[in-house]
């Protein structure tokens, strides 16, 4: 009996403190002046199902539109989509210092991502030479290769007069180019038409992200709901990570066979130093220029394709533009595909960014005292983030969000009053990030897409397969 009644009154106790929880975040948190979904800040675990349904950059974004351009979607978790909330969350020059990114317990503190400041400023040095104007002319010549490859493929596809999928060869295309510049050799997708097992892996892996920050929330309720996790993704991430090992020292034992200026030469040329990089360091970092360098800038592919072919008006416009610069096939460089020789290209690109952007979500911060964000003043301790795609959907910052208009990018539309774009707020789209952790590499994945779609709009006339023309609406 008297087990019992300690059994009841604990279970009462522990009913009085999540009752006392959500009065206190509800009415008194310090977060509570600002508007956003009850539901999710009673039960924050409906914002992780979200996440694992692949809703949660779809269900933000609606949000906005609903309480505006700030958002508390969480107990303490907000969410911002004024442009002034990029430098003050992740600029320069910060008078509250850089804000610290928030971990999770997959976070690698050995990579360029998830390290500290020291280190993230080594590792950044350490491929500074990769990503300078010097290291990208070098590797132009192993993007053309590919890109060769990938025209190649497609011409056999045209005359065949079959329907492909561009997003699969996208993806090929891009891993391969990365893969040679990382570890000096393709996964060899352009040539069997397959994904490598290690990309699989890589596909597979990314699923994870969403159940590993449910349990470091809830590591109790973890317990139980982990049993449901395929282990195909645990498996998954374990042969991705050995891959990417074995790579690299398959790589560094054959260093004087390369020398040709790629992501590992950089990373290893300096070695003997003491900022050099360990092999630990090497596999991480090699980890995520793989997965950064190759699905993102397949995905901003595969989105301005499909939102050319759903506007043949736009389409028309950029290939008339491509096919009036470019004379010939072998004058398609990086400079002649440049926004200054195709304007109108160059804006649909940036259109497709605001539409479907490649990292939609929001990279979270953590205040560590209180400070203003786009001239709110926020608690510490409080997840603060900027999220991409409510910030390009919402009526606030755009004339007409939901349509596909290149045109609001255009030069004349900045400067005219007239144009229903003058008042568009371009600056709250930053698909590489700001400020010191911003993405070192913005130049070479410009230069694939320039010259990847530009030559792919100079070589074909392409139409949209109907069963792809709800394509866009899919889940993250």
């Amino acid at each position: 009996m008297l087990v019992s009644l300690t059994v009841q009154a604990a279970l009462a106790l522990c009913f009085i403190y999540y009752l006392y929880s959500i009065i206190h975040a509800v009415y008194f948190h310090p977060l509570r002046r600002i508007p956003g979904p009850k539901w999710w800040i009673v039960f924050p675990v409906l914002r992780h199902l979200s996440a694992i349904r692949g809703l949660v950059d779809l269900d933000i974004p609606r949000f906005h539109l609903k309480y505006g351009p700030i958002v508390r979607f969480g107990r303490d978790e907000v969410s911002f989509i004024d442009p002034e909330a990029w430098k003050d969350i992740y600029g320069h020059n910060n008078k509250y210092g850089q804000l610290p990114k928030v971990k999770n317990s997959a976070s690698n503190p050995l990579d360029i991502v998830s390290s500290n400041d020291v280190d993230h400023s080594r590792y950044r040095k350490s491929l500074s030479h990769a990503f300078s104007a010097k290291g990208l002319q070098t590797q132009e010549p192993y993007i053309n290769n590919y890109v060769d490859q990938l025209l190649a493929r497609l011409k056999d596809v045209a005359h065949s007069q079959t329907s492909t999928d561009m997003s699969k060869w996208y993806e090929l295309t891009t891993f391969d180019i990365v893969g040679d510049l990382a570890f000096g050799e393709p996964f060899g997708g352009l040539v069997s038409s397959e994904y490598h097992d290690t990309v699989k892996t890589i596909f597979e892996s990314i699923k994870l992200f969403p159940f590993v920050k449910m349990r470091d929330d809830y590591p109790i309720l973890f317990s139980f709901i982990s049993l449901m996790i395929p282990q195909r993704l645990l498996e998954a991430q374990r042969q991705q990570n050995a891959h990417t090992r074995a790579a690299v020292i398959k790589r560094l034992a054959n260093t004087s066979a390369y020398n040709r200026g790629d992501f590992m030469d950089s990373m290893t040329r300096n070695r003997s130093d003491k900022d050099g990089l360990t092999d630990d360091e090497l596999v991480a970092n090699a980890n995520i220029l793989i997965v950064a360098g190759s699905e993102t800038t397949a995905t901003l592919l595969a989105g301005v394709t499909y939102f050319l072919l759903r506007n043949p008006e736009t389409l028309r416009k950029v290939v008339t533009e491509v096919r009036s610069v470019v004379q010939t096939e072998s004058d398609i460089t990086p400079t002649s595909a440049s926004a200054n020789h195709c304007p109108y290209m160059w804006a649909c690109i940036q259109e497709a960014f605001r539409l479907y952007p490649p990292v939609p979500t929001g990279l979270q911060r953590i205040t560590l005292e209180s400070m203003f964000i786009a001239g709110h003043e926020i608690p510490p301790g409080t997840k603060v983030s900027v999220h991409p795609l409510g910030a390009s959907w919402s009526p606030v910052n755009f004339h007409a969000p939901e349509r596909f208009l290149p045109e609001r990018w255009l030069p004349e539309a900045r400067i005219d009053p007239t144009s229903p774009f003058f008042l568009d707020k371009r600056d709250v789209v930053q698909p590489f990030s700001v400020g010191p952790r911003n993405c070192i590499g913005r130049n070479v994945a410009y230069i694939e897409m320039r010259l990847i779609l530009t030559r792919l709009l100079w070589n074909f006339d392409i139409e949209l397969c109907e069963e792809s023309s709800a394509w866009y609406n899919q889940t993250a």
